[in-house]
């Protein structure tokens, strides 16, 4: 992680922002991935910034929501400053041992709280940003602090060695396993989307607003779909992930970091497609699911879809009747 000391210029303040930017979209991914590596209402500690007991899997899952809007501040901050926020992404990793996630999500908190605080600002220059970066280090004081905690409980527990779900290879080869990796995968594809178009658009708050909303829904589709692929026998997959000989999944490219689109009329009309096949691939999947929670689970990611794709299809037919809009 690049290391800046001083704010002097505009392209100083790009410079952190470009930086945080990246790592924000990498540990909004890797604390998800590492939330649903672990089984749910398992491993319990006391959390000492809200004073009660806690799922480690749940709060993870709630630090990695955090770091997403830390990157959206970060992102339209940078259109304001007439720079380009883009998706690159710092390296994401899953450790095989429970533990070992823990420290390294904790180490990263500590490490991009010192990215935040150390810059010195020339002659109060971006006061607001100053303050923002100095506002978002203080959640990931919060973050260490119940990472620690997590730790400290998991080693000084009978399940201190243990280890992340391992995918059950009957279940890999399944079709309905398959097609739900592959909508997971969509589902977090369009929620980066969307709100890169929310990071272009920020400006135009009717457009802004509707485009936020779709990606909240894709996030907590792709939430509930790793919790399901857990009950059908499978994990949750690292886009691009290389295995190294210590049991790690270790990738740079977790995540598009480029999408389609540079004003309203192609930003829309690239959206359209997608949500379309995200339908007709929910469709396929509810004809092989068996009656039960799980198929009713589904239902609703459908429902909402089928309302994207409504609301796209009229958002794009309103920019093409409505002359002078960018």
């Amino acid at each position: 992680m690049a290391d800046i000391s001083r704010i002097e210029s505009r392209e100083d303040a790009l410079a952190l922002l470009s930086v945080g930017l990246k790592h924000e979209w990498a540990v909004s991914l890797e604390y998800l991935i590492h939330a649903y590596s672990m089984p749910k209402g398992k491993y319990l500690y006391d959390d000492p910034v809200v004073s009660a007991r806690l799922d480690m899997r749940g709060q993870t899952i709630q630090i990695g929501i955090d770091e997403m809007y830390h990157a959206l501040q970060m992102g339209t901050v940078i259109r304001q400053l007439g720079g380009e926020p883009t998706f690159e992404i710092d390296e994401v990793v899953r450790h095989p041992r429970i533990l070992d996630n823990l420290e390294r999500d904790r180490k990263t908190e500590d490490l991009v709280t010192g990215l935040y605080q150390k810059p010195k600002y020339k002659d109060r220059l971006f006061p607001e940003i100053e303050n923002m970066f100095w506002n978002i280090s203080y959640d990931e004081v919060r973050h260490s602090r119940q990472f620690a905690a997590m730790i400290d409980t998991l080693k000084n527990s009978p399940d201190a060695e243990a280890r992340c779900f391992e995918p059950d290879p009957e279940a890999e080869k399944r079709e309905d396993v398959g097609l739900l990796h592959g909508i997971t995968r969509a589902e977090n594809e369009l929620m980066h989307r969307y709100l890169y178009y929310v990071l272009l658009f920020h400006e135009h708050q009717d457009l802004g607003a509707r485009l936020f909303k779709n990606s909240v829904d894709h996030m907590r589709h792709w939430d509930k779909n790793s919790g399901i692929l857990i009950k059908l026998g499978s994990l949750i997959r690292i886009e691009n992930a290389e295995r190294r000989p210590d049991g790690s999944e270790r990738s740079l490219k977790s995540m598009p970091e480029v999408y389609p689109g540079r004003d309203r009329l192609s930003a829309l009309e690239t959206l359209l497609p997608a949500e379309k096949k995200l339908v007709d691939d929910y469709e396929r999947l509810l004809k092989l699911m068996p009656e039960g929670e799980i198929k009713e689970q589904l239902k609703i990611h459908l429902f909402q879809n089928r309302e994207h794709l409504f609301t796209q299809e009229a958002l794009l037919q309103n920019v093409r009747k409505i002359r002078g809009l960018i």
